[in-house]
């Protein structure tokens, strides 16, 4: 049990966009910028996105759901099984030889990791967790994930607010690191890899999938945007400007997700903090819930070749 706790939190930690949801609202601090478009246009700088404005967009991200953590919860709250064939064989990760494949792959084997954790494997989880370690030394920031970050995210698992900040930190970190070694743009693969993974696994599961399930992916349509944007404000290496342009097809299958305008709600939380709750609510088809399968099935398996 102590290493499923650990598990789960490791994943937290490497900001692959796992969350330990309780909502999906954000706290009035973290959304000024990404909510109000005159502090985006301010906070824009010549490389295309401040380092505030891209913490705000990165909260924003682990904020949503479904992140891999909730949408294995759902999965298996509907009576599914673990799906062993639906990852990305963790004995794959000696294969990703260059930066930005290993950048990918981490993001990919993140998500891997947080379904196998949520169904108990045991085993499988310490495979994908020695893969995520393999690929993170051999990008050089396994010490951005110490010993005391993880204790810090095991001791705060139980506090969202503690782990967003822990999460939005140690991916600056990330950030930071490789934009020390001149590879700042890997974080963006990093990020957007994780986030189609955890679609490509909610979307294994249509047949079996309850609609909570099915509105969880069609609300992602906010949260592409912001993954997109974000990524956008890398500098565009031949790599990560070849996975969003991979990534167009998925955007047009969520142009077709609908939205309505609902009633904003403000809460303030025991900690103090102000959650910001409603807004749009958006649904999809059938039709479309199919597209945006087929989309990031075709995008996630370029992404593990």
């Amino acid at each position: 049990m102590r290493f499923i706790q650990r598990t789960q939190t490791s994943i937290a930690v490497l900001g692959l966009g796992v969350i330990l949801v309780a909502g999906c609202g954000e706290s009035a601090e973290n959304s000024q910028v990404s909510q109000d478009p005159a502090a985006q246009e301010t906070a824009m700088d010549s490389e295309g996105m401040s380092v505030t404005a891209r913490q705000s967009t990165l909260t924003k991200i682990f904020h949503a759901a479904p992140s891999p953590m909730e949408t294995a919860s759902l999965i298996k709250r509907s009576g599914a099984h673990f799906h062993a064939d639906a990852l990305n064989p963790a004995a794959k990760s000696a294969q990703y030889t260059t930066s930005d494949r290993q950048a990918i792959n981490l993001g990919i084997y993140g998500a891997d990791l947080s379904y196998a954790t949520i169904f108990e494997e045991n085993s499988t989880s310490i495979d994908y967790l020695e893969a995520i370690q393999s690929l993170s030394t051999s990008l050089g920031v396994n010490d951005v994930l110490s010993d005391e970050v993880m204790g810090s995210v095991e001791d705060n698992r139980n506090d969202r607010q503690a782990l967003i900040r822990i999460v939005s930190e140690t991916f600056y970190d990330l950030n930071e690191r490789l934009k020390f070694n001149g590879q700042e743009d890997l974080a963006g693969l990093v990020v957007a890899s994780g986030w189609i993974e955890g679609m490509y696994l909610a979307t294994r599961h249509l047949e079996e999938a309850p609609a909570e399930l099915k509105q969880r992916i069609a609300e992602q349509k906010l949260t592409l945007d912001d993954v997109m944007r974000l990524c956008r404000s890398y500098e565009q290496t031949a790599e990560l400007t070849g996975l969003l342009n991979a990534m167009a097809p998925i955007e047009a299958a969520y142009a077709q997700v609908s939205s309505e305008e609902g009633e904003s709600t403000t809460n303030r939380e025991e900690s103090g903090s102000f959650v910001i709750g409603g807004g749009p609510t958006y649904s999809a088809d059938d039709a479309t819930i199919q597209a945006i399968a087929a989309s990031v099935a075709s995008v996630r398996n370029a992404c593990i070749q």
